[in-house]
Formats: C-alpha cells, structure tokens, sequence
C-alpha cells in the first residue's frame, strides 16, 4: 500500500512534529571521520539543537518541526525516571495529560512526535512507550548507527525519514514506530540484530511494515497483527514506582544462584531466557518454583532470537507463563506494568501475553 505524503496535503494546514532529542549517536561525535566504533569514548556531543538545524531545510519540506530537547543521554544510561519523564513530555506535546511536562493547548498540540534516541535499548523504549502512551497520533523512534561527525553518517536522514513518518495521517493508530535505515519497524517486534551495521534493527517473521522511500513516498507493506491491542494498555500506570523484574539468562551448567539473589533483592518478577523453546537448567527450574512459591511471578522467555515459547501443560502446572515470541527484555517490560496494574494471577498473566 503506497501512502504518500502530500506537502500541503490536500490544502489542509501543514502538520506540526515535536521532535524530542535525547542523544545517543546520532549526535555524538568522533575523534575523525573514519571514528565508527570508539566515538562514545571521546564524551563530545553536537551542540544542543545542532542536530535539528543541520537538515532544517530538508525538514521544512516535509511538515513543521519544533526540537524539543530532552536530557541527552546514552541509551543504556537510561532509568525509569528518565523513561516516566519522558512519556510525560510526550503526552503534553500530544495534547495529553501530563505530570512534569506541561500540556499543550489542543490549538498547539503536535500532530506527530520523533523522539531521537540511542540505539542500544531504543527497542525498549518503544515498547514501553506502545504500553502506556494512549494516543492515536504517530510516534516515532529513531536513531543513527554511526556518529555525527563520521563520513557517511545515518543520522540525518534518518531524522528526516522520520519526521516524515510522523507526519503521515496514514500511521494513525498503529502504536510507536522505529524508523532507521529507510525501514519501518513496530514497536513490538523490533530488535537490534548487529552491533555496527547502518541496517541494524530487525523484526519478527512478518518482517518490516514498510519503508520510507527515497522519493519521500510512505509505502506500507502491511497493518501489525499482533500488539496491536495493547497500545495505552497501562496509560495510568505509575512508571516511577514499577517493581523489580529481573532477566536471567541460562547457559551450560547454570545453578539456581541469580535467581535466588534476584528474589533477595526483591524482584517481584522473574523473566528466564532459557534454551530452545523456553528450557532453563534444572536446578533454574528448581530455583525457579522456589521462587514462585514466595509470589514471584515468572514468564518464560527464550534466548533464540526468533521463535515462540508455546504455554506447554510443565509451564502451568508450575504457574509459569509462557512468553511466545517476545523478547526476555521485552518480557520484562510487560510483566512489570502487568504487576504495577495489579495483574498477577498466572492465568490473567498468560492472557496477556498471548495477545500482546
């Protein structure tokens, strides 16, 4: 399906996108221009709205953009203050409300936000921010492989990209987007695959929903058939006060010790990568119904990047829930809103899942 973006679109006013800067490499900058893999090392940074100015003209094409700065900081530096404040900035640009960010007048409100970040857990983030942002408006991830100041940096199309896509009516509805490399990803399938390539970000077997291409055209190849019930979920969910959940991840020989320190350190919730299909060690499994016997809740992630862990009759018997397809950190995510709901009972656990 080919979902063109008029400029003046159809003779309606422009739409306006708030674009929400946070770091990460897209504005970082490297000791030279072949600097593609130490550049975090040097601690330099363009100079706040450096980013945003440096493709003004080629977003002015495309919608109104307003930069929004947010504290930059290193994806895998963020905290869950920092993910609460966040989600509070984008409902206030959104017309919603807000606890720290103020609101936007419904006059003033953007039609769309891009939110800059690092591509570590930028993953997380969209999924955490799918979960609990109730919103019908395009939001959209995006952030650079390689730095600033390399040659051939990804950065500023990838802005541009973006802001184009939040600026297309036709994404209404369909939750938190990422957008790196052209491509369209959903919020709930989408994964970092390679640790240095531009075309890093992957998804599930469906594949992509789309691209933006390079004639600026929206093209989406298909609608997200699974999450897509789960937008705004946990919108009234408290994000600064979520109980612990912990990720443990199996291995050859591996005891029940993390998991019963994680239990100590009181993880209300316990996600196991295991093996295969969903299979920890036995002494994890031991440790494991230790800890659900305390009230820990379970789910039963796997440490393959594709595939489903299936409910099997061993993972109810015990109270475990089965995680499918999603990722252990994504596991993590869900699981800690389902219980900061109040949602705990294994059963009404796997229900989510299973539709999540």
């Amino acid at each position: 399906m080919r979902a063109d973006l008029p400029p003046d679109l159809g003779g309606t006013r422009r739409r306006r996108v708030a674009v929400v800067t946070t770091g990460g490499t897209i504005d970082s900058l490297g000791a030279d221009r072949l600097d593609l893999a130490a550049y975090l090392e040097t601690g330099n940074r363009l100079e706040p709205g450096a980013l945003v100015a440096s493709v003004a003209p080629e977003l002015a094409q495309v919608a109104d953009a307003v930069e929004v700065p947010f504290r930059r900081l290193r994806a895998h530096a963020m905290t869950d203050v920092d993910l609460a404040d966040l989600a509070d900035l984008v409902r206030g640009l959104l017309g919603g409300t807000t606890g720290t960010a103020g609101t936007a007048d419904a006059a003033d409100a953007a039609d769309g936000v891009v939110i800059t970040h690092g591509t570590n857990t930028l993953e997380e983030t969209a999924w955490l921010l799918h979960l609990v942002l109730d919103t019908t408006a395009p939001v959209v991830l995006t952030g650079a492989m390689r730095p600033a100041s390399a040659l051939g940096a990804d950065g500023p199309l990838n802005l541009v990209s973006a802001v184009r896509l939040a600026a297309s009516p036709h994404v209404e509805r369909q939750g938190v987007l990422v957008l790196l490399d052209d491509t369209i990803h959903g919020a709930r399938d989408v994964t970092k695959s390679n640790t240095l390539r531009t075309s890093a970000f992957a998804d599930g077997a469906a594949g992509p929903l789309g691209w933006v291409d390079g004639d600026g055209a929206v093209v989406l190849a298909h609608i997200p058939g699974r999450g897509w019930q789960t937008p705004g979920r946990f919108a009234v969910v408290d994000l600064r006060a979520l109980p612990r959940v912990d990720v443990l991840v199996t291995y050859q020989g591996a005891d029940g010790a993390l998991i019963d320190a994680a239990v100590a350190a009181g993880a209300r919730g316990i996600v196991s990568a295991g093996t295969g299909a969903g299979y920890p060690t036995p002494l994890e499994v031991e440790a494991l119904e230790r800890a659900a016997q305390h009230g820990v809740a379970i789910v039963q992630a796997s440490r393959v990047p594709a595939g489903r862990v299936p409910p099997v009759p061993s993972l109810a018997a015990r109270g475990f829930v089965a995680a499918g397809d999603l990722r252990p950190w994504k596991a993590r995510i869900l699981l800690r809103l389902a219980l900061a709901a109040g949602i705990t009972d294994p059963a009404a656990l796997q229900a989510l899942f299973d539709e999540a």
